[in-house]
């Protein structure tokens, strides 16, 4: 897939040039950022049009209007993450250790903030996470964290590129304290139809038809992925942000659909 021009252009800057760039021209006072706390003129609209996405009912991602913060990127899942480290988690009230897989910008300003947060970063391709903080190098497969390390681990929109997800869920599971929670998000295909997937598949075009994105290697279907969460060791307890705090959950704006998956090491 080529990148349109202004993506290239845009994509060459640095994350905080970019995200001071978009604060400026989205600069309004109707809608405040709790991630970020840019005060911006709307959020947008976030998300793909692939037919399969349509057809197998995905929840994470098809478009939704008014989502996205124009000026951080993140959207209505970022603040469902924010929403259950905040109320259930205990950001903000006890000491946590937190490892932070793909890190989206958001977040990362959101956590930044909370001094009792021991915060470490990872990814394979260290270029594209430059403004991050103790960014580390680490292929999810095979992390360089010690056993029974984190408190909670951080994975959103990350296990649907892996072509070997269930070593990825063991690592995960390996590096967190019993007790620790995994905060897991993928798209999932609602149908009924479970998982569709290749593993070894690189074709672009075919991954959008199959997947819904040109990166992706499989579409999870809902009980499938939590099937393999629990095959895997853990105790799986999907959260909604409007079983549990419904008013939050409205004020920010969250898709009533969508699901965060809590993995706990037990």
């Amino acid at each position: 897939m080529q990148l349109s021009l202004r993506r290239r252009l845009t994509g060459a800057l640095p994350q905080p040039v970019r995200y001071g760039l978009r604060r400026m021209i989205y600069s309004g006072a109707a809608v405040t950022c709790p991630l970020c706390e840019a005060s911006v003129s709307k959020y947008i609209s976030h998300g793909a049009d692939f037919e399969v996405l349509h057809r197998r009912k995905v929840v994470g991602g098809m478009i939704r209007e008014h989502d996205q913060c124009p000026a951080c990127r993140s959207a209505d899942r970022t603040r469902l993450m924010m929403l259950y480290l905040k109320n259930v988690a205990g950001v903000g009230v006890k000491p946590l250790r937190i490892l932070h897989i793909a890190p989206d910008f958001g977040l990362y300003l959101w956590l930044k903030r909370h001094k009792q947060v021991d915060y470490v970063a990872s990814d394979l391709d260290l270029a594209r996470y430059r403004h991050i903080e103790r960014i580390q190098k680490a292929d999810i497969t095979a992390m360089p964290f010690k056993d029974k390390d984190f408190d909670i681990v951080i994975c959103s929109h990350v296990l649907e590129h892996i072509p070997d997800d269930r070593q990825a869920m063991r690592e995960i599971l390996r590096v967190l304290k019993p007790g620790g929670v995994a905060m897991l998000m993928v798209p999932l295909a609602t149908d009924g139809q479970g998982t569709d997937e290749q593993p070894d598949i690189n074709d672009p075009g075919e991954q959008e038809r199959r997947f819904g994105q040109w990166d992706h290697v499989r579409l999870y279907g809902k009980e499938d992925f939590i099937a393999r969460l629990s095959g895997e060791g853990f105790k799986v307890s999907p959260f909604n942000g409007f079983d549990h705090f419904p008013e939050e959950a409205a004020a920010l704006q969250l898709n009533p659909q969508e699901t965060l998956v809590i993995a706990e090491r037990t």
